[in-house]
């Protein structure tokens, strides 16, 4: 593999990242379970103390219950979370703008180049790749960086590097 990406994130690229990193962490976990259960138990809840008994009522609930859980709540879970990292966690970080990061995929190792600082990263520290809806999230050992899809020609393109990458992972005895 001998492949260099120069890469300039953007702001919605590193806003999808770091609504990545909300998603996973532990103290969201509550929030989720409480967006995923409160519509479901207020319908079934109405639902036993309305005097209404006729079977298409309950059906109904059941089904609008039924439906939340698959569809409504991943929805407004992923909204509410990608609010959260713009209102909340975006102003924190105090982002002016992004530096440009090169990366050159070698036979051994990965370099990286950014800012005049240069790291070299063994393909043994690297985690499989985690897609997102616009990158790449390639975790190793001191961290991560992101390989957003635009650096690819085409889907082929992309699937080739994923092939080049998973095989020298498995050289490197991961």
């Amino acid at each position: 593999m001998n492949r260099t990406f120069c890469v300039t994130l953007n702001r919605e690229e590193y806003l999808e990242y770091l609504s990545y990193q909300l998603m996973q962490s532990g103290h969201m976990r509550g929030s989720r379970w409480f967006l995923l259960t409160s519509v479901p138990a207020v319908l079934i809840t109405g639902m036993l103390l309305l005097p209404y008994k006729k079977m298409l009522f309950f059906t109904c609930v059941l089904a609008l219950a039924a439906l939340w859980i698959l569809y409504g709540a991943g929805a407004v879970w992923k909204s509410y979370v990608r609010r959260k990292a713009e209102r909340y966690y975006w102003p924190k970080l105090n982002i002016r703008e992004f530096q440009e990061v090169r990366y050159r995929f070698s036979e051994e190792e990965v370099e990286v180049k950014e800012a005049g600082k240069r790291s070299s990263i063994s393909y043994s520290d690297f985690q499989v790749p985690v897609p997102l809806k616009e990158s790449f999230i390639l975790y190793h050992g001191k961290g991560a960086f992101l390989l957003p899809y635009r650096l690819f020609e085409d889907e082929a393109d992309m699937k080739e590097f994923l092939r080049e990458y998973e095989k020298r992972r498995g050289a490197a005895g991961v």
